[in-house]
């Protein structure tokens, strides 16, 4: 049974648009921005990059993925008229085995796509070792992190933001194709091609803005819960139809960045006050996305694994509740999502990690909503499912 009032599981508000001169990008020093029609349409256009600067002539082009993950994932790379190769994730951390990965490659392999999830990166570094000697292209998927890890080191060859709900940076929408430097030629040459709309921030979209933060507060994501209709939280796969460059008011690109740089993190303190259920089988993936770290990020959510599904399903039943936006996220392997096993390659393979994953997973609601107090109603319900057996 849900509480009436609800402590939304993620999004942070959408900022108000900045005035005056934009300032510069954390990454443009390295990467030219194209904002595009969202973050898996920007994605698709990394892989028709990937795609003309490969050598393949006729043959169907492959890209690499993990096996756990958002179905947009699919969605940007079937587009695109490639077939997505999943591979497994390492034991109980969401990133992919590279042992796997390389084993993983062919003759028609053109990209590798680097997720970070929930604020957590990829290794760039040896993906960037993997794809360089390999002529692949690496393809930072940053949706679910900021900054982009590639800002600090420009390892990946293009990078992809998104600007939607429940993303770092909340525009309502839209999103960001991060171009290496030595690409942008050749990237620029394909991408101005694209048809291209313009985002107005006029009254029509403040009154949206309005509307949209209101309903983040906890009465109006309680009152959105009633609605099935909207089905929130439900992981869908969507095919994307079109892709499209948007001419996005820099002055709002910036409100986001400065929003998303200046939000306190409460990944520390929920590493601190549940490590007691380290010692009672679960594991603490995201303990050292600390504050105060060389290369902090924002936490989209925070992750953590049950021992088992059927822990980690009593645990979002608790949390619910009291109040607290918990879930279990994807919940399946992107195999087990419905439509998608119909556009991926016939294969037998099985990804044990990554459903291991997707059966513990247990997140909680990290934005700047967060108080001591539901921290401590976290700690209180998981102590509870810890030590008292199911009835």
């Amino acid at each position: 049974m849900r509480a009436k009032t609800m402590l939304r599981p993620v999004g942070s508000r959408v900022p108000r648009p900045a005035r005056g001169q934009a300032e510069p990008l954390p990454w443009e020093n390295q990467y030219h921005t194209w904002c595009m029609g969202s973050g898996t349409e920007a994605l698709s256009a990394a892989i028709m990059l990937a795609i003309r600067r490969s050598e393949l002539n006729g043959a169907v082009p492959h890209v690499i993925l993990p096996a756990y993950g958002c179905p947009d994932l699919v969605a940007a790379v079937v587009a695109q008229g490639a077939s997505p190769v999943l591979v497994d994730l390492m034991p109980d951390r969401p990133v992919m085995d590279l042992e796997k990965l390389v084993q993983a490659i062919s003759g028609h392999t053109i990209a590798v796509i680097a997720a970070g999830f929930l604020g957590v990166p990829e290794r760039l570094a040896e993906l960037g070792d993997i794809c360089r000697s390999r002529g692949l292209w690496l393809v930072e998927d940053s949706a679910q992190c900021f900054p982009p890890d590639c800002s600090h080191k420009p390892i990946a060859d293009c990078a992809v933001l998104s600007f939607g709900r429940g993303k770092p940076i909340n525009l309502m929408g839209c999103g960001a194709l991060l171009v290496r430097e030595d690409h942008q030629r050749f990237a620029g040459d394909v991408l101005e091609k694209l048809p291209e709309t313009a985002v107005t921030v006029d009254w029509k979209w403040m009154i949206r803005r309005q509307v949209f933060n209101l309903l983040l507060g906890r009465i109006g994501y309680g009152l959105l819960l009633r609605l099935p209709f909207i089905g929130l939280g439900s992981t869908v796969y969507k095919p994307l139809e079109s892709i499209r460059r948007v001419d996005l008011p820099l002055g709002l690109l910036g409100a986001g960045i400065r929003n998303a740089q200046s939000r306190p993190s409460v990944a520390s303190q929920y590493s601190e006050a549940l490590s007691f259920l380290v010692a009672k089988g679960w594991t603490l993936f995201m303990a050292d996305q600390r504050a105060g770290a060389d290369r902090p990020s924002v936490t989209l959510r925070y992750g953590l694994l049950a021992p088992d599904r059927m822990t980690r399903n009593r645990a979002v039943s608790l949390l619910n509740g009291y109040g607290i936006g918990a879930n279990a996220f994807y919940e399946k392997t992107l195999p087990g999502i419905d439509v998608i096993a119909d556009v991926l390659p016939t294969n037998p393979a099985v990804y044990p990690n990554a459903a291991s994953f997707a059966e513990r997973l247990l997140t909680l609601p990290s934005h700047e909503d967060v108080s001591d107090r539901d921290i401590t109603v976290v700690v209180t319900v998981l102590d509870k499912v810890t030590r008292e057996p199911e009835k």
